[in-house]
C-alpha cells in the first residue's frame, strides 16, 4: 500500500511540475512539412477511368422516385483539354453523353457545366475546357420495370487528338438506379 501511495505522489508531483503548453505556442513551433499530393476521392460504386491526360469519375445520385442526377468529374492532367458540351458549334469530338435505350431512361434538360468554359479567342473562338470541370445531367426514369441502359461519354482529348469513349451501364432494379462499368 505504501508503494502505491508513494508512486501516486511521485506521479502527481511530476504532472504538477510539467509546463502547460498552449496550442498557439505549439502551432508556432511546428515545422512546415512538405505537402503531399492526394488524389481524387470517390465512392466504391463510382465508375472511374484513369488516363495519362485525364481522370473521369462518374456517379449516379437519386433526386426523387423518377429523377436521378448523373455526375461526371473531369480532372485534366498535363495541360490537356477538350471541347465543352456548351459549345454551340458542330464538333465531332465535343463532350457528349449518349444513352442507348430512350424508352427506359432519357436525359432531362441540358448538361450543366461547373465552372463554365470560356471562348478561347487564341484557338479559333471555341469553348475549350482546360481546367477540372464537373458535369451534371438530369435523368428521368420512364419505366417501372427492371432494365439496363448502356451509355457512354464521348469526347476528343487534346493534344493527343484521340476520340475517347467511356462506356457504362445504368441498371434499374426494384426501383433503384445504379451505375457500373461496361467492360466490353
Amino acid at each position: 500500500m505504501n508503494n502505491k501511495l508513494l508512486f501516486g505522489l511521485v506521479l502527481l508531483s511530476f504532472n504538477y511540475n510539467c509546463a502547460e503548453v498552449k496550442s498557439q505556442d505549439m502551432a508556432q513551433n511546428t515545422k512546415a512539412v512538405d505537402s503531399v499530393y492526394v488524389g481524387q476521392t470517390h465512392f466504391s460504386d463510382d465508375v472511374v477511368r484513369e488516363d495519362s491526360l485525364y481522370t473521369a469519375i462518374i456517379r449516379i445520385d437519386k433526386q426523387s422516385d423518377k429523377e436521378h442526377l448523373l455526375s461526371i468529374q473531369m480532372n485534366l492532367k498535363q495541360h490537356s483539354y477538350f471541347v465543352s458540351p456548351t459549345e454551340p458549334g458542330s464538333f465531332t469530338g465535343k463532350f457528349t453523353i449518349v444513352l442507348t435505350e430512350p424508352q427506359h431512361l432519357q436525359t432531362n434538360g441540358a448538361i450543366m457545366e461547373t465552372p463554365l468554359s470560356k471562348v478561347d479567342e487564341n484557338k479559333g473562338y471555341v469553348k475549350w475546357v482546360r481546367q477540372n470541370t464537373h458535369y451534371k445531367q438530369s435523368l428521368k426514369v420512364l419505366s417501372n420495370k427492371n432494365f439496363e441502359v448502356y451509355g457512354y461519354i464521348q469526347f476528343t482529348i487534346e493534344p493527343r487528338c484521340s476520340l475517347e469513349k467511356i462506356p457504362f451501364i445504368l441498371s434499374y432494379v426494384d426501383g433503384k438506379l445504379s451505375l457500373k462499368m461496361d467492360v466490353c
